[in-house]
């Protein structure tokens, strides 16, 4: 199977995000769409970016065996792809309570720029952090 078949992503996020995992179908669906960029990462972690124009948002990133560098090394990879496409700034959301994931971003130059109250369908808030790449 294509490493980068839906199927791939959406087994790999179901194992890091069992409690709302994505389906195929989702995949199906994100995968071929403009400006989309995934990265997959063998030992067992996912990036998926959209870019548009001179911005990109990251979808979704995620791994199944914290605490390895994997997520350090996707978000490099997609830091590199948005600079080498002329993104000026890089967008994502992270769940006020998820501290390493905030760590993570925060060791990248993230910083906060919202907050989007009860996002989550746990009733949890949504940081909304930017990176700018110029």
């Amino acid at each position: 199977m294509n490493p980068l078949h839906p199927a791939t992503f959406a087994a790999l996020h179901a194992q890091a995000f069992p409690a709302e995992p994505w389906d195929e179908a989702t995949f199906t669906t994100l995968l071929p769409q403009p400006g989309m960029r995934p990265f997959l990462d063998e030992r067992g972690g996912f990036l998926l970016m959209r870019i548009v124009l001179d911005e990109a948002e990251i979808i979704t990133i995620g791994t199944i065996a914290p605490r390895q560098g994997i997520a350090s090394a996707l978000l490099a990879q997609g830091i590199a792809a948005a600079r080498a496409a002329g993104v000026a700034r890089l967008h994502l959301e992270v769940a006020e309570e998820n501290a390493a994931a905030r760590a993570l971003y925060a060791k990248f130059g993230f910083t906060l720029s919202g907050r989007r109250r009860a996002y989550y369908p746990n009733g949890a808030n949504a940081l909304i952090l930017t990176l700018d790449l110029v």
